[in-house]
């Protein structure tokens, strides 16, 4: 009798070409399932105001305000200064019982005479040192009358304009004053929490012990968090202030000056700002691009390539081995960078997608064999 159990062999679970068939589908889904979330989270940063402009918003200035680690620096200083807030108001100071009776006193005296200013006469602000805002207050409001300043000296301007003009920025200082007048008992708390966060950190325990490190780096998040919310107000009053001065371009009528009114908006606008919106700009085009491209299968290693980049960067905000990282945010990013790596080493918009012709013109032109 034959011996037959050396002849049966198992037959392979997948041919090799029935691999490859399977490989191409998959790169082909990775594609398009990393092309389409580039292209949703592109359009989706796209708005139109009231009027039907577009407008960009791009969550930049978070991002870069929560940056940690090696390149935190880096991106902090590309953030507007909020008129140099983080030395004028981040002031860490210690508050006793005493001390807070004090500014709750001088508070509510600030706000009384604030309410009591005659239409015409000036709004200044107290510089006492009781007041735990003096510094940044004053920052602010001299920078509102170098604004006005700007302002009142584009060519062009009425006298009836420069008097509404400086009617309209006496109006925000007084609204800035009595804001920050009712918010000065919980920046003084802030202030002293920044104090006992710079004695923990002047302490033994940080450097020494990993948990307290993280801990140090976790409240040092939290008071930051905390300072930007008056930050982000003030911001709103000066906003309003830049709407005030562009409504300077509308005549009686109603009709409204195109070239003025884009000249007072270059006048109201903070540089860093200026430079802030236009990366957001093109930071959405970058990604609206990547997600295009990858969706039709076009430039593919090119796109792979620009996203990795742009993931990149974000990554280095957040590096996992710096404490207080925010690793959920960096492990989701650095999946799809990973994706991104397979696409560019793969070349695999050449399968069901334009780059399939492109490399077929490219190897025609330079005189290249056809391959199976």
């Amino acid at each position: 009798m034959a011996d037959n159990s050396s002849s049966a062999q198992p037959a392979p679970s997948c041919s090799p070409a029935r691999l490859t068939t399977c490989i191409v589908v998959a790169l082909v889904v990775l594609r398009l399932a990393v092309g389409w979330h580039f292209w949703r989270e592109g359009t989706k940063k796209l708005h139109r105001d009231s009027e039907g402009h577009l407008h960009v918003e791009v969550p930049s200035e978070a991002m870069f305000s929560q940056a940690v680690g090696p390149f935190a620096e880096f991106y902090h200083s590309k953030l507007p200064d909020a008129h140099q807030w983080q030395k004028l108001l981040a002031v860490p100071r210690e508050q006793t019982a005493e001390s807070a009776e004090e500014v709750a006193v001088w508070a509510a005296t600030e706000a009384n005479r604030i309410g009591d200013l005659a239409d015409d006469e000036p709004f200044e602000p107290d510089t006492s040192d009781v007041s735990p805002v003096a510094d940044w207050e004053q920052q602010i409001v001299t920078d509102f009358d170098e604004t006005y300043q700007r302002v009142t000296r584009i060519p062009g301007l009425g006298d009836e304009q420069q008097e509404a003009a400086a009617a309209r920025v006496e109006f925000r200082k007084r609204q800035l004053g009595e804001y920050l007048a009712g918010e000065a008992p919980a920046i003084a708390e802030w202030q002293h929490e920044l104090w006992r966060l710079k004695k923990w950190q002047d302490s033994g325990e940080s450097g020494d012990v990993p948990f307290v490190d993280k801990r140090i780096a976790e409240k040092a998040a939290e008071t930051a968090a905390a300072g930007r919310a008056w930050v982000t107000q003030v911001q709103g009053i000066e906003r309003g202030l830049a709407n005030d001065l562009k409504a300077l371009a509308i005549d009686d009528q109603g009709e409204r000056d195109a070239r003025l009114a884009s000249v007072i908006e270059d006048k109201t606008t903070d540089e860093k700002q200026k430079q802030l919106d236009f990366m957001n700009l093109a930071v959405t085009c970058l990604i609206i691009g990547v997600g295009f491209c990858l969706l039709l299968g076009l430039l593919t290693r090119l796109a792979a390539l620009g996203g990795m980049v742009f993931l990149l960067t974000v990554m280095a905000t957040q590096p996992p081995w710096v404490p207080g990282a925010n690793l959920m945010f960096f492990y989701y990013q650095f999946v799809e960078f990973a994706a991104l790596g397979v696409l560019l080493a793969t070349a695999a918009g050449r399968y069901a997608g334009l780059d399939f012709f492109l490399h077929a013109l490219w190897r025609k032109l330079r005189g290249t064999p056809a391959t199976a």
